[in-house]
Parts: structure tokens; sequence; C-alpha cells
């Protein structure tokens, strides 16, 4: 039997405590739901989880969803229940703990359209990448949807703080003195934001343009690095010895740098070697080819060696290799160089640098 609200007035009247009481109990028990409902989710996308590559979303449902799910319930619940025992007309607090509940709902639901997104994209690299056979191609799709993947989630965050604003009283009459002031406020705000700004569109100049992608190799301010991740507004790039080079999008729209990945992942290098006018160049360009021959990091593209100088009694040697990655080049570079001192030093010592010194007979007396 329901009670009108001149009863549930009087009955909250003469006991509060049983109304508290009572809100307490129903709290443990949404709770308690809360918790049945997600071991019931986590249960059946587990075990659908675990049907080979066809159960692989619902193994992510898994791991994404129980939190949200529990928190989906519980704030749902408690506000139901709220309202139940404390109405607006009949309790002043119960308006105030409902509308905390309302603003908890809609960052709730917030939070579950970010996951589900962000579910989505990330199913969609994966297939991606599972279904591209050019690491060039994949390394461009994944740039761009890892910037929709935070352009979006940034777009739900704006909205779902929008959507609770406009759960407050007079907000719109707040807005509107904002928009009164709006010509000193902009000139402030635009003169604040300009480099914010600039450096979310070169962001997504960046993402979208193929100048720059993941895995890129590039070399920037005078270091060779590989781009590690690409944000809205700056880019880290990963130095050899393991640093992070941070620098703003702006950097790459602005200022002239090398990527040596651009078009394609396979890379060129050189290693120059010197030694004496006497070296026997066709030794030890047979050397060179015997060693790239045993060795994994050339990709068997293109080799060379030629005299590129001789100056002074010195003959410099370049050598031109090739390879897969600039990690891989940069290991076949370094055995190259090795391997052509150490053939030169130990095989042919006779034709390593060397400096001459002509000294005139003394003269007669």
């Amino acid at each position: 039997m329901s009670m009108s609200p001149a009863d549930l007035t009087e009955t909250i009247a003469e006991s509060p405590w049983a109304a508290w009481s009572a809100l307490v109990i129903s709290a443990a028990v949404i709770l308690a739901a809360a918790f049945i409902i997600v071991w019931v989710f986590k249960l059946v996308t587990q075990r659908l989880g675990a049907r080979g590559p066809r159960g692989a979303v619902f193994a992510e449902m898994n791991k994404r969803f129980p939190q949200v799910i529990f928190w989906l319930v519980a704030v749902i619940g408690w506000k139901a229940a709220t309202v139940a025992f404390f109405p607006y007309d009949v309790a002043p607090l119960g308006e105030a703990i409902s509308y905390v509940l309302t603003l908890a709902i809609i960052a709730v639901i917030g939070w579950l359209v970010c996951v589900i997104v962000v579910l989505l994209i990330d199913g969609a690299q994966l297939r991606q990448s599972a279904t591209s056979g050019d690491q060039f191609t994949a390394r461009r799709r994944t740039t761009q949807l890892r910037m929709i993947r935070r352009l979006i989630v940034a777009i739900i965050v704006v909205l779902t703080a929008a959507a609770m604003l406009l759960t407050i009283d007079g907000a719109r009459t707040f807005g509107a003195s904002l928009f009164a002031s709006a010509g000193i406020a902009s000139i402030v705000a635009g003169l604040a934001a300009q480099s914010t700004l600039g450096n979310l569109i070169a962001g997504i100049q960046l993402a979208f343009s193929n100048a720059l992608k993941v895995g890129d190799t590039v070399e920037v301010d005078g270091k060779y690095g590989t781009v590690e991740e690409i944000t809205l507004t700056y880019v880290v790039v990963q130095i050899w010895d393991d640093r992070r080079h941070v620098l703003p999008s702006t950097y790459f729209t602005t200022t002239p740098y090398t990527n040596w990945t651009r078009n394609q992942t396979e890379v060129t290098g050189t290693v120059f070697v010197e030694a004496d006018y006497t070296v026997d160049v066709p030794a030890v360009r047979a050397e060179l080819e015997r060693m790239l021959d045993g060795m994994p990091e050339w990709d068997r593209r293109s080799w060379g060696l030629v005299v590129t100088d001789a100056t002074g009694g010195v003959a410099q040697l370049r050598a031109s290799i090739t390879a897969a990655d600039a990690d891989q080049l940069w290991t076949a570079q370094c055995k190259v160089r090795e391997g052509l001192i150490s053939f030169i030093a130990n095989s042919r010592p006779q034709e390593l640098t060397r400096s001459r010194v002509a000294i005139d007979p003394p003269a007669a007396e």
C-alpha cells in the first residue's frame, strides 16, 4: 500500500531514523545487487571469451566493463532509493542527495560511452594490425586511430561536463552573462590559448597529413630517434640512448626536420674507413660482401664500397648498406665498421694509414 506525501512527511517527522535506516539498508541491498550483476556479467563474458578468436570481443569486455557497470547500477539504484525515502517536497536533504547522484549518473554514463568508444577503436586497431602486411600502412593507421581516440574521448569529456553544468539552476543566466563580456574575454582567451590551440591543430595535422607517424625515424635538434607517441599537443621522440625528447606539435609544422622513414621503413646507411693509398680496394670489397652474406641485419637490397676521397696519402672508403629499419641499420653499421677495421689491421696491416716523411741527405762539407 503506497503512502501519500502527507503520510510520508508525518512518518519522517515522527521517526527520521527509520527513514535513514531504510535508506542505508536499501543502499546496501543495491550494492549487493550490483556485485551480483557484475559477477554474472564477468562469468558470462569469461565463458564466451574462451571460445578462441571469435570470443576476443567478450574477453575485452570482461576486462573493461565490470567497474563501469557496477557503478552505473549502484548510482541509479541509490538515486531511486533516495527519491523513494526522501522525496523533494518532503525532505530538503533528499533533494541535495538526489542532485549529487544525478551528477554521478551523468559522469558514469560518460565513462561508459568512453569505454565503448575505446573498445571499438582498439578493436579496429587490432584488426588492421593483423590484416595489414605493410608495416608502413600499419603505422600510419595506428597513428590516426590513436589521434581519433584521443579526440573522441576529449569530446565525450567536454559533453559530459556540459551536461553536468546544465543541471545547475541558473546556468543559462550565467552563460548569458559570460556572452555579454565576450568581447574582452575572447581577446584575453585568444592570447592565452594561442600556443595551446596551435599545438592542438598541429597535432591533428600531423596525424592526418601522413607527415609523421608513430615508429618513424626522425632527426630533430641534431638527434636521431624514433617517434614513440603523438598526442594532441606534443610529440615524444625516443633517442637511441632511451632518453625521451618531448617537442610541441608546432615544432614539426614550423621547423624543418628529417624523416628517414616517411614513405618506407627501409633505410640506407654508410660506413667510412680510412686506409693507405696502397689499399687493395677489391680485396676490401670482397671482405664486405662476405660479411654481409652472414649478417641477418642486412636486408639484401643493395650494398657497395667505393673510394670517395684521397687526400694527404689517406684513402677514404665508403661502404653503403641497406636494412629493414633504423635499428637494424645501426647494428649493421657497427658490425661492418668493426669488421673492416679488423680485416685491414689483422690481414693487411701494410695498408693502414701512415705518415710519410722525406728526409733530405746532409749537405756535403
